[in-house]
């Protein structure tokens, strides 16, 4: 039996692990900026004295900042659990870095259909600074930011393009969504609700605080 579903497994559960803390502290930040800012446009509707398009525009941008949290948060969350819980023989992970997995999977998938896709993304995913280890973590902002910026992957619409295809081969690889139901998502957009969850902080924050003053100056 070929190890290549196996070993895109024990990628997974890496990537969760690694993943994990990180992208909780961004799931709980970006979650923080865009609720206040949303729960305090919802205040400007309900106080102003005649509603108009501001009012109305400003609840529209709130909500567009807070959809892409809930969606990463959502996909977050599933690809932990179906990961963890991933059928067949489980291969260690504690001595093996996700790099050194993401080597064995390009590895085990030389020459089979989609191989290249694989290698191109795996690759800038460990160019990335993905830490060596599990103890070594970084911002996950700093990773997408050179993850779809690598060299190999280009331009963010070819990155997505690419990560279309690497999934699909690795899908067909692992044995299908019934034999690795965290490829079942679309990686595009986990990736897209990934950055603006990280840009939702910062616009998310400058809303919240804008409408304070308007409220509080009202």
């Amino acid at each position: 039996m070929s190890a290549v579903p196996e070993s895109i497994d024990a990628l997974a559960r890496g990537v969760g692990r690694v993943m994990r803390l990180p992208t909780l502290v961004l799931v709980t930040l970006a979650s923080l900026a865009s609720g206040v800012a949303l729960v305090l446009a919802v205040v400007n509707v309900l106080t102003a004295p005649s509603l108009g398009v501001g009012e109305i525009v400003v609840l529209a941008v709130a909500v567009l900042f807070a959809a892409p949290v809930v969606t990463f948060a959502i996909r977050r969350r599933r690809w932990l659990r179906l990961s963890a819980s991933s059928t067949g023989p489980v291969v260690t992970t504690e001595l093996l870095s996700p790099d050194d997995l993401a080597d064995r999977v390009e590895e085990e998938m030389r020459g089979q259909p989609g191989a290249e896709d694989v290698r191109v993304v795996l690759d800038a995913f460990t160019e990335s600074q993905l830490p060596a280890g599990y103890g070594q973590r970084r911002g996950a902002g700093r990773f997408v930011g050179r993850f779809l910026g690598s060299g190999r992957l280009g331009l963010a619409g070819y990155a997505l393009t690419r990560v279309e295809k690497a999934q699909r081969a690795l899908l067909v690889a692992a044995g299908g969504p019934v034999r690795a139901p965290y490829l079942k998502d679309d990686l595009r957009l986990s990736a897209l609700a990934l950055v603006g969850t990280l840009l939702a902080i910062p616009l998310a924050s400058l809303l919240a605080i804008i409408l304070a003053l308007v409220l509080l100056t009202a």
